[in-house]
């Protein structure tokens, strides 16, 4: 995928769970018989998809199940996943977000109402 195409205003953003690879050119194939030629075809990056599915997770859940205190630590979490992301090249830094997310992670899960049927522990980490 070209830079140009990022430009398009007439991108689309499709999510396909459960598909071989081989999908892709199959749907390559598709894009291109629909749109005569013009359209293009992307797979985002696991990093990339990750924060992606974060955001729309975030959006899906019930109002019921956010908290002020959930929901911060849901976009921390968010924010820490694309840190990671554009922090690839840098392996140690990446770890130490990773690291970083992990905490977030457990520590929503142990205040956010979606789990609250779960018997959530303490996080040894975040604990003190």
């Amino acid at each position: 995928m070209s830079a140009a195409t990022l430009e398009r205003e007439d991108v689309s953003l499709y999510l396909i769970a459960g598909v071989p690879r081989s999908f892709k050119s199959k749907l390559q194939q598709l894009v291109q018989k629909e749109t005569k030629e013009t359209g293009d075809l992307m797979v985002i990056p696991a990093e990339m998809t990750e924060w992606v599915v974060s955001k729309l997770r975030d959006e899906k859940r019930p109002s019921r199940d956010r908290t002020p205190a959930s929901r911060a630590l849901w976009h921390a979490y968010s924010a820490l996943s694309a840190a990671r992301y554009h922090l690839q090249n840098e392996p140690e830094e990446e770890e130490r977000v990773r690291q970083l997310r992990r905490q977030v992670e457990d520590l929503w899960r142990h205040l956010s109402p979606a789990f609250s049927e779960e018997v959530a522990e303490t996080p040894t980490e975040l604990a003190g």
